[in-house]
């Protein structure tokens, strides 16, 4: 029987990097967003399954998915640093320390406030810091500027949103993440904002008390995904005011679930949305 760990240290015996050479791993889509954005994307060898953007990292090899990268694969590509998060990646970063790879630890999904913590970390980390600074400081004015243009258009009194993660179980986005934020600082009520939960499960009666103005169904471009008629099937017969008006949409997941550079991005899909659906 092969022991892993000396198939680990024959990987790691294959390639000692040159100096200066960066051969970097990220096991999130976000984290590969934002090393792009820093000016980093040339030296990404390795995503997850489910990176789709920018488009240069389609032709890049994938170390596994999301909640399960294969140590295996990332030692195969003889990084010199891999960079995770702090929710879904801490055994596996610490295993890589181990191993004398170093790594980066982010914290990403608790809120926006740590998505621009997250993002100045990694240009420190880069030699990038002038550039992290001047992209969060554009999230941040751009923000600004889509809560300003709801204000103008809504008058004080935009609809609620309720942000379906997945229907079985059901699964919504609440108030207790860097969404919930976006929704607060573009002047946007969360429906489900007062469940002090990051994605709590919940039932269709809870839904029917929150009753929100709009459904927005979080649809992925890989891998497992819902649709908008999953939700209206699942809630057929219930009496929903989204449903009666027709206000069950989707949005892309690969834009509402990536705490990163493309906060502002989501904020302005969710405004452009509710704009298209302003009654007269």
């Amino acid at each position: 029987m092969t022991r892993p760990f000396l198939v680990l240290a024959l990987l790691l015996a294959l390639f000692v990097p040159a100096r200066g050479e960066e051969r970097i791993v990220s096991l999130a889509p976000a984290i590969t967003e934002s090393l792009f954005a820093l000016g980093e994307g040339g030296s990404v060898v390795g995503v997850t399954d489910f990176d789709v953007s920018p488009e240069e990292v389609l032709s890049l090899p994938r170390v596994g998915g999301y909640l399960d990268p294969s140590l295996e694969r990332i030692l195969a590509l003889r990084p010199t640093l891999v960079v995770g998060t702090v929710t879904f990646h801490a055994e596996l970063l610490r295993r890589l320390e181990e191993l004398k790879i170093a790594t980066l630890t982010l914290s990403l999904h608790q809120g926006l406030e740590e998505v621009g913590k997250a993002l100045l970390s990694l240009g420190r980390s880069l030699g990038r810091e002038e550039r992290a600074l001047a992209l969060v400081e554009a999230i941040d004015t751009r923000l600004d500027e889509l809560g300003r243009r709801v204000a103008e258009r809504f008058g004080g009194h935009p609809p609620s949103l309720l942000v379906v993660v997945w229907t079985d179980p059901l699964t919504i986005a609440g108030g207790s993440n860097y969404l919930d934020d976006i929704l607060d600082r573009i002047g946007v009520p969360n429906a489900a904002g007062g469940i002090v939960y990051t994605f709590p499960q919940v039932d269709r009666e809870k839904v029917l008390a929150l009753d929100p103005d709009i459904v927005v169904v979080a649809r992925a471009s890989r891998g497992m995904t819902i649709r908008s008629e999953d939700f209206i099937e699942l809630f057929r017969g219930i009496p929903l005011r989204a449903i009666a008006r027709g206000a069950v949409v989707e949005l892309p997941a690969d834009i509402l679930f990536h705490p990163g550079p493309g906060v502002a991005l989501a904020a302005e899909e969710i405004v452009t949305m509710i704009e298209a659906r302003r009654e007269p």
